[in-house]
């Protein structure tokens, strides 16, 4: 081999080396030029469109320089990038340009599979009882009755409207929804749960929204409101397949079911529960559509923990859902027992020690909740103590807490609708089995008779003590993120890491979402301002479709403050934020003020 030839080949070893260092040094920011490339829906906010031409570039010159086989090596190094690159962008798109649509049902996650166990789905009567829950529990919500829509939904769904409803009756508000137009219902993902199946069904609407306070004007809200958000349905594998919506009859002995016992879900003539998902589908959860596109976003990291769980703590268990509707459930009476620093109604389903802990931190003023919501209720870690299994449930929520004295408001403990995640930690012993009722459906785990008195500690009928962890899911703490983060880095707790809850959304859509509440503040959306908006989404690279509708749910009161727990991403959300209140050279008091609060309640020390 002459010198010539190897100076020759070391020559085109190195460029080849070189080229490909550069190239995955600069990966798929190389590929796709700009955030916004890959992902809008929007043409207009699209962009990057120069990415594949400098690819063939590439290509081109590599196959010039290059002598075979390298040149070959390269190419295919190359598209091996390029298709790992490519899925990481779209497994990767943010939460605002992931909303859903419409869609149709044969290309819904999991629909397929689902037709092959039930080919007797019915698709058209799917939606019908979507559609008659949907419009009943919105007159339920405005006359303050549930009753009328208790069988067809969960026990936590119905504890949060009765915490809603209870919160509202300490400011004297109330919420008159007309006008309902259902313009559209679909199916948007199917999934399997232990025994259950799930249908998350999306829902494109429009009402007139009506919000009033007698204690305060501040409090009000006016709006005509389209919106999406998407409806969680469970129903029992082997369900028998009754008809709950259209009938008032028990669906095992047909007896007829009064109000009475429809708020009761139990037939008080053959004693069967309405609403465990035996018979037909119940509501286990609303989510907004930002939401509901947020935890898409982690669902696969959180899912496989779940799986893990699932093999080992929630062994005895039908469905991880349940359990969380058991959380959120529980989770709303402690906030409703603290704010009314009344903690008897709770010591049924929580330790002694943690109830202990919550008496010594009771507020000394009454508060109550303005706008509380649950955004995102999940099972996120698991582990063992012992014969105690330990399951860890992040409950992240969205509300706004007011001082109440004699009838009165007295201020605003948060200046504004604000966000939060607590981790609920449950307790369960590992041998226990399936309860026979629950605790928080208000019936003994031990025998499943009813709880006839709310502060009651043991079961009149067979004398158990409520809180036993060998019966039933025992409600143990409630940690901070920092807590969670400390205690989730411990040797066998099988845990989502705290990054991936912080991670539901992305920085840009904690800053579009916050922007969007700055330009509502003063409560106008003029010509100037949604020019503005629509500049800084397209810079972030949304379709500027979505823009209208968070307004709307921003200036009604249904879009919060969201900041991550990583201090240096608040800082950057808050500076995008005063750059965009300060884009056309002017800042009103409502913007100034709202700027002012957020730096007080996340940035300060």
């Amino acid at each position: 081999m002459s010198y010539t030839y190897r100076m020759k080949r070391n020559k085109v070893q190195k460029t080849f080396v070189f080229i490909l260092v550069l190239f995955l040094s600069l990966g798929v920011e190389f590929l796709f030029a700009r955030a916004g490339g890959g992902g809008s829906r929007s043409s207009s906010s699209g962009g990057g469109g120069g990415g594949g031409l400098g690819v063939m570039y590439l290509i081109f010159y590599l196959i010039r320089i290059l002598p075979f086989p390298f040149n070959i090596i390269a190419i295919g190094i190359i598209f091996f990038v390029l298709f790992k690159g490519s899925r990481k962008v779209r497994n990767d798109g943010s939460a605002f340009r992931s909303f859903q649509g419409q869609k149709d049902s044969v290309k819904a996650e999991g629909y397929t599979d689902f037709l092959i166990h039930h080919p007797d789905f019915d698709e058209a009567g799917f939606k019908k009882k979507v559609q008659k829950a949907f419009t009943a529990i919105q007159k339920a919500w405005t006359e303050k009755k549930i009753a009328g829509a208790r069988r067809y939904i969960t026990d936590g769904v119905y504890q949060r409207f009765l915490t809603q409803i209870k919160m509202m009756d300490l400011l004297k508000q109330t919420d008159t929804i007309s006008d309902i137009d259902i313009i559209n219902i679909w199916i948007d993902r199917i999934e399997e749960d232990g025994e259950y199946d799930i249908i998350h069904a999306g829902i494109h609407a429009s009402m007139k929204d009506i919000f009033r306070s007698e204690l305060s004007a501040a409090l009000n809200s006016r709006v005509d409101d389209e919106f999406i958000e998407y409806w969680s349905f469970i129903r029992r594998k082997s369900s028998k397949n009754k008809d709950l919506y259209g009938t008032v009859a028990c669906p095992n002995c047909g007896a007829p079911l009064t109000e009475e016992h429809l708020d009761v879900v139990k037939c008080t003539f053959c004693g069967t529960l309405l609403n465990n998902g035996e018979y037909d589908w119940i509501l286990s959860e609303i989510t907004q559509a930002n939401d509901y596109a947020a935890s898409r976003r982690s669902i696969r990291k959180i899912e496989a923990i779940k799986s893990r769980i699932s093999q080992d703590a929630l062994s005895n268990e039908a469905s991880i859902q349940l359990i969380e509707d058991k959380a959120s459930n529980g989770y709303l009476q402690i906030l409703s027992a603290v704010t009314s620093r009344d903690l008897r109604g709770i010591k049924r389903f929580t330790s002694s020690s943690f109830a202990q802990k919550l008496q010594q931190s009771l507020p000394e003023e009454t508060i109550a909740f303005n706008r509380i919501y649950l955004n995102d209720v999940s099972v996120i870690g698991a582990d063992r103590r012992e014969d105690i299994n330990r399951l860890f449930i992040a409950v992240r929520s969205s509300f706004q807490r007011i001082s109440v004295e004699n009838g009165k408001i007295k201020k605003r403990i948060d200046p504004f609708v604000v966000t939060k995640t607590e981790v609920l930690v449950m307790n369960k012993k590992v041998h226990a089995g399936r309860s026979k009722g629950s605790l928080y459906a208000g019936s003994c785990p031990a025998c499943g008779a009813p709880v006839e008195d709310p502060f009651a500690v043991k079961c009149s009928f067979c004398g158990t003590e409520y809180n036993r962890e060998d019966k039933e899911w025992i409600i143990d703490n409630i940690l901070s993120m920092e807590e969670y983060a400390a205690l989730s880095s411990g040797v066998g707790t099988k845990t989502v890491k705290p990054g991936i809850i912080d991670a539901l959304y992305d920085v840009r859509d904690y800053a579009l979402n916050n922007i969007m509440m700055i330009i509502a503040a003063d409560g106008v959306y003029d010509e100037q301002e949604q020019k503005l908006v629509e500049g800084i989404a397209r810079k972030f690279g949304y379709n500027p479709d979505i823009l209208t509708p968070l307004f709307k749910q921003a200036s009604s009161g249904r879009l919060a403050i969201k900041m991550p727990e990583d201090r240096k991403k608040r800082t950057k959300i808050y500076s995008l934020m005063v750059k965009a209140a300060m884009a056309d050279n002017s800042l009103s008091r409502e913007e100034k003020k709202l700027l002012d609060q957020v730096k007080e309640v996340y940035l300060s020390a």
